[in-house]
């Protein structure tokens, strides 16, 4: 189901090539940072760098609650392992499975919006100057 902004969004053009490949690159973790940074000028990249910086978030949010489940729960023998264990392939696939598919829809030059996150998409500021934007 398309939002309205994405629908908005999705009626102008094309992205060009280097557009397409730095927006599919903010899903590469850390990159979207590179991402955000060139996204000053380009929507297209904009978009898909807000929400590769989410994924990013939401990674280090399940890596914190990995480790910390780890020293209470894994503190048990047999049920803590395994609870650890299903919590970690559970999250490692589910934010393995996003990444690919935000890579794909942004290569293929395709607005997608974020399962759970993709509301906040907009309140993630770019890297460069909000001065220089104004200007």
């Amino acid at each position: 189901m398309a939002h309205k902004s994405e629908s908005a969004q999705a009626g102008g053009s094309r992205p060009s090539d280097r557009s397409r490949w730095v927006a599919a690159a903010s899903y590469l973790a850390v990159v979207c940072f590179f991402s955000l940074w060139r996204s000053k000028d380009d929507p297209f990249i904009r978009y898909h760098a807000r929400q590769g910086f989410l994924l990013l978030l939401a990674e280090c949010v399940a890596l914190v609650l990995a480790l910390i489940m780890e020293a209470t729960i894994g503190k048990l023998r047999l049920v803590g392992l395994l609870v650890i264990i299903l919590f970690q392939l559970v999250a490692g696939l589910g934010a393995l499975t996003v990444s690919v598919v935000g890579f794909i829809k942004a290569l293929f030059g395709e607005y997608w919006h974020l399962p759970l996150l993709g509301d906040y998409r907009e309140k993630v500021p770019g890297l460069h100057g909000e001065v220089e934007a104004q200007s």
